[in-house]
């Protein structure tokens, strides 16, 4: 246990929590409302959060919890499955979605481990989770081998930029993602 919450590998059954995660993330839930109103794509959600094999599983996924309630998590994985992932996942519970998912640029590739998709509910903020769960997605890409790290924050949201910044994420490019300008950030682990 750390400040009163703990983090830990997510499971099948955290599915319906980690899809509304997932929502977020992608501005299409602010976790205001019980169920999101975006129905369809959170079904969509539910189902790929409880495979193994596709981009948005639970198997990618570290969740924390506080005081008994999943208060928020982490997807993250090697770049190199991004491609094909993101790829079957589309073509599997999104197949309108496919031409945009051509055209869109990648947000990550091989020789870097990819932190994807942070999520935090309103009422467990300014505890300090967002920043643990980005300390332990860092470690673990570490223990996996990785010496760059990499994220993409929307760059319409600078308070998130500086989180990043605050841990010693850098700067990089810029990506265009699904219609969406990211910021994209890396952190370098010394030898």
């Amino acid at each position: 246990m750390k400040a009163g919450f703990e983090i830990r590998d997510a499971r099948p059954e955290d599915a319906p929590f980690l899809a509304k995660c997932i929502m977020a993330g992608m501005h299409f839930y602010d976790f205001e409302t019980e169920i999101p109103s975006a129905a369809d794509i959170y079904e969509r959600l539910v189902v790929c959060e409880r495979r193994d094999d596709l981009l948005y599983s639970y198997r990618y996924t570290r969740v924390a919890e506080a005081d008994g309630i999943l208060a928020g998590s982490l997807l993250s994985y090697p770049g190199a499955i991004y491609r094909e992932l993101r790829h079957r996942t589309f073509c599997e519970l999104w197949p309108e979605l496919a031409r945009m998912d051509a055209e869109s640029e990648m947000e990550t590739g091989p020789g870097e481990y990819y932190l994807d998709s942070l999520a935090v509910l309103p009422s467990c903020r300014h505890r300090g989770i967002g920043r643990a769960l980005l300390q332990d997605g860092i470690r673990e890409g570490e223990h996996l081998g990785f010496r760059r790290i990499a994220l993409v924050a929307d760059s319409g949201m600078p308070h998130l930029i500086r989180l990043y910044a605050s841990i010693g994420f850098k700067q990089a490019d810029r990506r265009r993602v699904f219609g969406v300008d990211f910021q994209r950030m890396t952190y370098d682990i010394a030898p």
